[in-house]
């Protein structure tokens, strides 16, 4: 199990696409895997024939711990690829039913009930642990998940409780499975409960820990945009790469070529040391149906724009999509989060650790600017640089904001 994301302790298998006895090529994808932070795809870096699946559809395994045995050409029982450490077998899982399609799940039509005194999710008081599929099915049913008794690791009610359920009420001729004991009128009614994804328990964790553990101070400063409007308009007129142009790429671009003339700020903390990165890679904060994901753009500094603009084109569709390549959310070394597409005019945001620093990029708006001793109109935008005060000063943060103000309000460096 490789390590598919920064945060990244273990993984789960979502779907074997290759199977025991067929051939491997490096770059092959062998599964769908999920992470602490999205689905992604598992690349082959070595090529043979596959001897056996270590790890099946539904269970998790840690980092480093075998998932499957790759044989080297026509000798099945070579192994190519060592074991780092077996998957302990407290962390395995039950395997996942079979697909879909071979069950016969029957799904009867339910009569609807009336809303429950008392609210989903709950059993006197109490939460109702459900897997997130058990969840869905219920909810596509009308099925009070209360009623139920889980058969699931810890009592946790899984996706064959809901179908025996469904099933059990099929066969009765439609009766209700059991209610739960109404609640108090004291108890203040609710709409439901949510259970977290994956990516929105990490988020909570990682930002919690975040505030906590790192002190941040802020630094903003407003940014004349006339110029950057001027440029983003004639280069998607020439079409092509620029006919997708937004102003995050243009910001994404200034980013990188600030960090690189103050590397201070391209940097992490590490105990008593500063690392300064030598690679610019900057995190593009994206919101996705499960929560919020930081995708990865390579070399910002060196690549062109229209580079730039491909890149994070893709990154978007695969995050759209939940699907992320090998090192799409790894190795970034600062993160930009833009919310100008809303009427938000500025706001901080939480750094993402190890990281040292974070970019806030509010809405561009119309706003009287003095120019020359003269009140003119003008398209102003607030940026607020959040930054870990155990590595970062203000007069770093200062200079970082200077070098980026500049590249914006004469934005012709970002295509040259």
């Amino acid at each position: 199990m490789p390590k598919l994301s920064d945060t990244m302790e273990e993984g789960k298998i979502l779907r074997w696409l290759k199977h025991e006895g067929d051939a491997v090529a490096i770059g092959d994808i062998l599964a769908e895997v999920e992470t602490d932070k999205a689905n992604m795809e598992l690349e082959a870096y070595d090529e043979g024939t596959l001897a056996e699946l270590k790890v099946p559809e539904g269970a998790s395994a840690p980092v480093g711990a075998v998932i499957a045995l790759l044989a080297a050409g026509e000798k099945k029982g070579t192994v190519a690829k060592a074991s780092v450490r077996q998957v302990p077998e407290e962390m395995q899982v039950p395997a996942a039913g079979p697909p879909e399609a071979e069950r016969e799940v029957k799904r009867p039509t339910i009569v609807r009930r009336p809303e429950p005194a008392q609210p989903p999710g709950a059993r006197d008081g109490e939460p109702v642990r459900a897997s997130p599929l058990a969840r869905k099915i219920a909810r596509e049913h009308d099925l009070d998940l209360g009623a139920l008794r889980g058969t699931g690791p810890g009592g946790r009610i899984v996706e064959k409780d809901v179908n025996a359920a469904l099933a059990g009420h099929e066969r009765e001729g439609g009766a209700e499975p059991a209610r739960r004991p109404a609640r108090s009128e004291t108890r203040p009614a609710a709409r439901g409960r949510i259970e977290l994804s994956r990516i929105r328990r990490t988020t909570a964790k990682r930002m919690g820990e975040a505030k906590r553990e790192v002190p941040h101070f802020y630094a903003s400063a407003e940014i004349a945009m006339d110029e950057a409007v001027r440029l983003k308009e004639g280069l998607a007129a020439q079409g092509g790469d620029y006919a997708v142009i937004t102003f995050t790429h243009l910001v994404l671009k200034a980013v990188g070529l600030a960090l690189a003339r103050v590397p201070e700020v391209n940097a992490a903390y590490d105990g008593d040391a500063i690392v300064l990165h030598d690679a610019v890679n900057v995190g593009m904060a994206t919101s996705v149906d499960d929560g919020l994901v930081v995708p990865v753009l390579h070399h910002c500094d060196r690549e062109p724009l229209a580079a730039i603009i491909r890149q994070a084109r893709g990154l978007v569709e695969r995050a759209r999509a939940g699907r992320f390549g090998g090192d799409d959310l790894s190795g970034g070394t600062f993160t930009v989060s833009n919310l100008g597409m809303f009427p938000v005019s500025e706001f901080a945001a939480v750094i993402n650790p190890p990281q040292a620093a974070i970019l806030a990029v509010g809405t561009i708006r119309e706003s009287a600017m003095v120019r020359d001793g003269n009140v003119v109109a003008g398209r102003a935008m607030t940026v607020t640089l959040s930054c870990d005060h155990r590595i970062i000063d203000g007069v770093l943060a200062g200079r970082f904001l200077r070098e980026l103000k500049a590249l914006l309000e004469q934005p012709l460096a970002l295509i040259l």
